[in-house]
């Protein structure tokens, strides 16, 4: 354990109670400059969990570490309206969608994805991804060469296309690339966010078209598949969603799936640094797939931080929390916080081997229970996609050439820079 994580430890196994006053600091620059490492830096200066300073000049409560995530995801405390900024939102999002509601309205929508994206779901886009995999590497033999990662938005992208019973068209490869474009420039500023945005135009676009043939009956969906059910699903006040949002939604259940690619390429990347992880993932051992998946999501940067606005005052720590503040859950602190993971720099999925983490110990994807909070209802899919995409690698015989792997901690998301190139490809 850190000696900031000692410090902060006390017999009852919380952090320090007070939170840190620093009312003139912005922590803007710090976040452009050390990207997700930039509130860790902060918390362990200060030697706190939670920390009042400003963001872009608003006043913000920043917080890591399990037991405050915990506070995070009270809905009597915090609601999520107007919290992330409308650029962010819009661009990864869109307007209107499940991530800003809060209430009885958020619970009703999310009801719907949690009714999508159960096990068997999960299991249905693996069984489909596995395929496209197999397919995928039969074409690298002939080639010579793949990179994992734009392999990955491929295969995963027709997969939970085919899943969604969204028919095929010439130009699925293209929409399933800007799925990716969103993800890779939601957290950007400039040209990359601009390319994000037009790609998100694009595939609402795309999908509000689907969803109005399968209104209007140009397209035949089959009931509870996910476009059949976006398109027909109803609010509270009875009425169906308004095509742009039902498109939404829709994106809301593919691009995730996408995003997934990003954690393949960190698989990629710890089964070549420690092979001996790529041994007991491909000899099948019991639990060794899904502990390397855990571990994944746990060590390699994802999504750095969730944003919510106080409900009304309470007070914890030591510290008021006003009703209308803005409050910052940072993701990637609390993965790698040393008071709940030893040697959090270190990739060791033994950690999960046999135990599953807590649901606010955990949070690459959220913490609390996906089914009345906001806790990712695609997790399931994320671990089943992973788990199996490591197996796969780690069965597959290639060689790994020269390449930049180092990936930037600046860039959120960040990948590894070559994509991960693999060559010399086998049976």
């Amino acid at each position: 354990m850190s000696t900031h994580a000692a410090a902060r430890r006390r017999d009852d196994g919380s952090a320090r109670a007070a939170v840190a006053e620093h009312p003139f600091t912005d922590m803007a620059p710090a976040i452009l400059t050390y990207g997700y490492r930039a509130l860790s830096r902060a918390f362990d200066r200060y030697g706190t969990d939670a920390f009042a300073a400003r963001l872009l000049g608003r006043p913000v409560v920043f917080l890591r570490g399990h037991q405050a995530a915990r506070i995070f995801y009270d809905e009597t405390r915090f609601e999520r309206s107007g919290a992330v900024p409308a650029p962010i939102k819009r661009t990864l999002f869109g307007k209107g969608t499940v991530h800003g509601l809060d209430g009885p309205v958020h619970r009703h929508r999310k009801a719907m994805f949690n009714g999508l994206a159960d096990h068997e779901a999960a299991v249905r886009v693996a069984d489909l991804a596995d395929a496209h995999w197999d397919a995928a590497a039969r074409r690298w033999r002939r080639e010579g060469k793949a990179v994992i990662f734009d392999e990955a938005v491929n295969v995963l992208g027709e997969a939970v296309c085919a899943w969604a019973d969204l028919p095929a068209e010439t130009d699925r490869a293209q929409r399933v690339a800007d799925l990716a474009t969103i993800v890779d420039g939601f957290g950007s500023a400039g040209p990359k966010h601009l390319q994000a945005r037009f790609a998100r135009g694009r595939a609402t676009r795309w999908a509000r078209g689907f969803i109005e043939g399968a209104r209007d009956g140009r397209l035949q969906t089959t009931f509870g598949t996910p476009l059949a059910t976006v398109a027909n699903h109803r609010g509270l006040d009875g009425d169906l969603l308004d095509e742009t949002t039902a498109a939404d939604e829709l994106i809301n259940l593919l691009r995730p799936t996408v995003a997934v690619s990003w954690f393949v390429s960190f698989a990629a990347l710890a089964l070549y640094h420690h092979p001996e992880w790529r041994e007991r993932v491909a000899s099948g051992e019991r639990g060794a797939e899904r502990a390397f998946a855990h571990e994944v999501r746990r060590r390699f940067p994802f999504a750095p931080m969730l944003a919510a606005r106080v409900k009304s005052d309470f007070g914890w720590r030591g510290h008021n929390f006003e009703k209308g503040r803005l409050v910052v859950l940072d993701i990637y602190a609390t993965d790698h916080d040393g008071a709940t993971w030893p040697r959090p720099e270190r990739f060791d999925p033994e950690r999960f081997l046999h135990r599953e983490p807590g649901r606010y110990q955990l949070i690459p994807q959220g913490g609390g229970e996906p089914e009345s909070g906001h806790r990712c209802p695609g997790e399931p899919f994320t671990m089943e996609l992973l788990g199996r995409a490591a197996r796969f690698l780690a069965r597959l015989d290639y060689k790994v050439p020269p390449q930049d792997l180092r990936y930037s901690t600046a860039s959120i998301p960040t990948r590894p820079r070559s994509g991960f190139v693999i060559t010399e490809i086998a049976p």
